[in-house]
C-alpha cells in the first residue's frame, strides 16, 4: 500500500507541474526554472515540442552522469526525469484548446511559480530528486572539483537573460518572479526545512519549565549539562523541539514562569527520531 501512495504521490506532483506549465507558462511565453525552462525556451525559438525538449536533455544529463557519478545516484532521478516531460506531453493534449488567464498578472506568475514549486517539493518531500538541472550540478561539481551548489542557477540566468532578446524585459522579470517563487518552495523541499523550532532553555526554575513543556503543551525535553563561561557555576540547558503552531505559547509560557530565563530559539532542517530527546 505504501508503494502504491508513493508512486501516485510521484504521478500528482508530476501533474501539477504539467497543469502549470501547460495552462500558465507557455500560454503568457514565461519560464519555469532549469531544465523546464530551457524547454520551453527552445520552444519559443523553434516551435518544438517542449515536453520532447525536456524528455531529451533529461536523457543527455543522465547519460553522461552515468559515466562520472554512482549508479544509485542517478537512479533517484530516473522516474521524475520521464513522468515530469510525459505528464506535460500528455496534458497539453487535452489544455492546448484551452485559454486560461487570471484577471493580474501578478496574480498569474505568483499562482505559476507556487504551484510549480509545490508540484517539485511534494516529488522530494516523497523521496523523489526531480529536476535533472541538479544533477547537473553533481556531476560540474564532480568534473572541477568545486563543491558549489549554485550551478544550476547559472541556467538560470541564461535564460533570463535570454527572454531578454525573445521578448522583452518585462517577460523576462515575469519570469524571474515565478523562478524565484519555485525554487523557494523547491530549496525548502530539498534541504527539509520543516516547521519545528529548537528551544535552548537557561533558567532558575528549572522544574516549573520542565513541568510546563511536559505536561501544558506535552513535549518531551532533554537537559544539557553545563558550566557558566563567567560565574564557572554548573548550570543545566533545556533542550525542547517543538511544532511552530506552539512557538509563542511556548516563548511566552517560559518567560512568565522566568521573566529572566535565557532562551535561545532556532529553526530545524529536519527532526529525527524526536522521542530520542527525553
Amino acid at each position: 500500500m505504501k508503494k502504491i501512495i508513493h508512486y501516485l504521490i510521484l504521478i500528482i506532483g508530476s501533474l501539477i507541474i504539467a497543469l502549470t506549465f501547460n495552462i500558465l507558462i507557455i500560454p503568457n511565453n514565461l519560464l519555469s526554472f532549469g531544465i523546464d525552462g530551457i524547454g520551453a525556451l527552445l520552444y519559443y525559438v523553434t516551435g518544438l515540442s517542449p515536453s520532447i525538449n525536456i524528455l531529451v536533455i533529461n536523457a543527455i544529463i543522465i547519460l553522461i552522469s552515468s559515466l562520472f557519478l554512482k549508479r544509485e545516484h542517478i537512479e533517484d532521478y530516473l522516474l521524475s526525469s520521464i513522468s515530469i516531460p510525459v505528464m506535460i506531453y500528455i496534458t497539453s493534449i487535452f489544455t492546448s484548446n484551452i485559454n486560461f488567464a487570471l484577471p493580474e498578472t501578478v496574480l498569474t506568475l505568483i499562482v505559476s511559480g507556487f504551484l510549480t514549486g509545490y508540484g517539485y517539493a511534494l516529488l522530494y518531500k516523497n523521496g523523489f530528486k526531480s529536476g535533472t538541472s541538479f544533477l547537473f550540478e553533481d556531476l560540474i561539481s564532480y568534473l572541477f572539483k568545486l563543491p558549489s551548489k549554485y550551478y544550476s542557477l547559472i541556467i538560470d540566468i541564461i535564460l533570463i537573460i535570454s527572454m531578454i532578446f525573445i521578448f522583452d524585459y518585462k517577460i523576462a522579470f515575469y519570469s524571474l518572479f515565478v523562478i524565484l517563487i519555485s525554487r523557494y518552495l523547491i530549496t525548502k523541499a530539498r534541504f527539509n526545512i520543516n516547521d519545528s523550532k529548537m528551544f535552548y532553555v537557561i533558567t532558575t526554575k528549572e522544574n516549573e519549565v520542565k513541568d510546563y513543556i511536559i505536561n501544558n503543551l506535552g513535549y518531551e525535553l532533554t537537559e544539557l549539562a553545563v558550566k557558566g563561561g563567567f560565574t564557572k557555576k554548573d548550570k543545566s540547558i533545556l533542550l525542547s523541539v517543538v511544532s511552530e503552531n506552539d512557538y509563542y505559547r511556548l516563548k511566552t509560557g517560559i518567560t512568565s514562569i522566568d521573566p529572566k530565563a535565557f532562551i535561545v530559539i532556532t529553526n530545524t532542517y529536519d527532526v529525527i527520531n524526536r522521542k530520542a530527546i527525553q
